[in-house]
């Protein structure tokens, strides 16, 4: 019997990515570990390095309806400047929960730049949507629509989006997503995602996106598509 996999964590910016000295993480927790970060703001972790560390603090973020949260760490002083830091999710995670974007090691790092980030991104070029994918297996149905874009920005991006049907009376959904190499994905796969899609309905996607310091690109136009339709299968 096919089984749902990705339960765990994951962090933004991604293990091994350079950060601004003044940077903000996003923490996620996928399937079993959701409840587990939903429960973390106003807990503390740290940031580590050789002879200095940040306290880093858990503020609420956002909520899915597919099975995933996402919480943000504000760190509490900046990190030196060209130095490796590895986040301790063990002081308030249990040693179990699987690191999913990781680079093979337990505990996420990444490498401090040369200092802060004060400058909001910039476009070279809008989000536009590109493309639809949709997929069955035996798990289930995977939906997204894929979103592309350009900014002159050094630091690590990501995108909150608030996604409306166009029919009245149902609900917004309101979520985050990574921005990796000029794209994003707003949809689901068979166990968990970011945005509930249904076959073939209109819907209109209103985004912000970030740096990983917090600046707010400028503004852009609300972006309307379709949902892409699941191939037919048992």
């Amino acid at each position: 019997m096919a089984r749902c996999v990705g339960d765990g964590v994951q962090v933004f910016p991604r293990p091994g990515a350079t950060i601004p000295t003044n940077t903000r993480l996003l923490l996620e927790g996928i399937g079993s570990a959701r409840t587990l970060v939903a429960e973390l703001p106003g807990k503390t972790m740290r940031l580590q390095t050789s002879g200095h560390e940040v306290r880093v603090k858990a503020q609420r973020g956002w909520s899915s309806q597919l099975e995933r949260v996402t919480v943000v760490l504000k760190l509490d002083g900046q990190l030196l400047p060209d130095k490796t830091y590895t986040l301790r999710l063990d002081d308030v995670l249990p040693g179990t929960v699987a690191l999913l974007n990781g680079t093979g090691k337990s505990m996420p790092e990444w490498t401090s730049g040369k200092g802060p980030d004060k400058t909001a991104p910039r476009w070279l070029k809008r989000p536009a949507v590109s493309e639809g994918i949709a997929r069955r297996n035996e798990e289930g149905v995977t939906r997204y629509v894929r979103l592309t874009m350009s900014l002159r920005e050094e630091s690590p991006s990501y995108m909150v989006v608030t996604l409306t049907r166009k029919q009245p009376g149902v609900a917004a959904q309101h979520y985050v997503i990574p921005v990796v190499n000029g794209s994003a994905l707003l949809g689901h796969e068979p166990c968990s995602g970011a945005f509930a899609f249904e076959d073939g309905r209109s819907y209109r996607a209103r985004v912000e996106v970030f740096d990983s310091a917090g600046n707010l690109a400028p503004p852009v136009p609300p972006l309307d598509f379709e949902a892409p339709s699941a191939p037919p299968g048992g």
